[in-house]
């Protein structure tokens, strides 16, 4: 493994709030990392630097290509998508109305830098269709693949929107509470998809999930953020039996799986 991504003392302040505070990490390919922390603990704004929604009142984030590192820090967010950075996000962000084709082709026209034409010259486009079978096989969505996307289940909407980050062939993808809305049998599809994707593709994931059962059940590595500083980061087994840990969220542990405050 080598590392695709990496923060160094990262800050980012709201007025006398610090959001994140000096948080250093790095992130490898072929790694499941989950972050974790009580709801204001920081991830939303960490996941915000990261993509470039938001800047960073101090430090930098740098991601690698053949071992160069490339500064991302003031980038936009078109940018550090191109760059291979991307972000599937909780609230589903695809076009309910066009199929799961159509969606992919304006993922990929995106990346390309095309204009926006989703026409049939455009569908047989074969920069634009690239990997378009292999990434329905891998989503399961291949007998959805010319059906519109508001006749989708949640659990299938989600599996897009992951399609969608692939589409542009990431070497990072930040999944945003992947399982969040959906009952067990499709919490259970969600984990043996990140699972297949990890062990075929060169992708660093890295997760955040509030549900502590898929956590430790899909992790290399979690990182528990608290107050926006990072307070343990290690294996799930070293991250459960930190008493830092233990003793700020896991004696909260509900029959659900859940840790109380954490999300």
């Amino acid at each position: 493994m080598s590392t695709v991504l990496r923060t160094q003392d990262l800050r980012r302040e709201f007025g006398d709030v610090v959001a994140v505070d000096g948080v250093s990490l790095t992130f490898d390919d072929g790694e499941i990392t989950s972050i974790i922390g009580p709801n204001g603990a920081g991830k939303t704004t960490f996941y915000n630097l990261l993509t470039g929604v938001l800047s960073p009142t101090a430090g930098t984030i740098e991601i690698t290509s053949d071992g160069e590192y490339t500064d991302i820090t003031e980038e936009p967010a078109h940018v550090i998508a191109q760059k291979g950075l991307t972000r599937s996000y909780q609230i589903t962000n695809i076009f309910e109305r066009l199929t799961v084709r159509e969606n992919l082709a304006i993922a990929r026209i995106s990346h390309l830098g095309r204009t926006m034409d989703i026409s049939s010259a455009a569908m047989t486009d074969a920069d634009i269709t690239a990997r378009f079978d292999e990434l329905l096989e891998m989503t399961e969505l291949t007998p959805f693949a010319d059906q519109r996307c508001d006749e989708l289940s949640h659990g299938q909407k989600r599996n897009v929107e992951i399609a969608l980050a692939l589409a542009i062939e990431p070497s990072i993808l930040l999944m945003d509470e992947p399982t969040a809305g959906m009952n067990p049998t499709e919490v259970r599809a969600v984990v043996d998809l990140i699972r297949e994707l990890d062990a075929n593709l060169e992708t660093c994931f890295v997760v955040t999930e509030h549900n502590m059962d898929v956590v430790t059940d899909i992790s290399d590595r979690i990182v528990v953020l608290d107050q926006g500083a990072v307070l343990a980061d290690g294996t799930p087994s070293e991250v459960l039996e930190d008493d830092a840990v233990t003793s700020a969220y896991l004696g909260e542990m509900g029959a659900d799986g859940h840790i109380g405050g954490i999300s």
